[in-house]
């Protein structure tokens, strides 16, 4: 019995240590490179993560031209949310 309490106890914690996965209307930051994917007129930018892409949504071209191929820090609102069988999406606020 004694084992079980362990085992209970240590599961509450493990998952309380766990990442949460964002939802839609949580603001992030995500640290990535920028890519432009796909062709024109239907290019996207893309943020590259260790854990997966995520499309940025509300740049315009200069911006994406400025930051193409380097990496960095986003904030932004989730739209779509990893995971869900279509690509993540971010409304971006601030790119550093």
């Amino acid at each position: 019995m004694r084992a079980l309490s362990v085992i209970l106890a240590l599961g509450v914690l493990l998952s309380a240590c766990a990442p949460s996965h964002p939802k839609p209307g949580d603001v992030i930051v995500v640290e990535g490179r920028v890519t432009l994917k796909g062709n024109e007129p239907f290019a996207v930018a893309v943020l590259e993560t260790e854990q997966g892409h995520w499309d940025l949504l509300g740049l315009t071209r200069s911006q994406i031209l400025e930051v193409q191929s380097r990496t960095v820090a986003v904030i932004g609102t989730v739209v779509r949310a990893p995971g869900d069988g279509s690509p993540a999406q971010l409304q971006v606020n601030t790119i550093r």
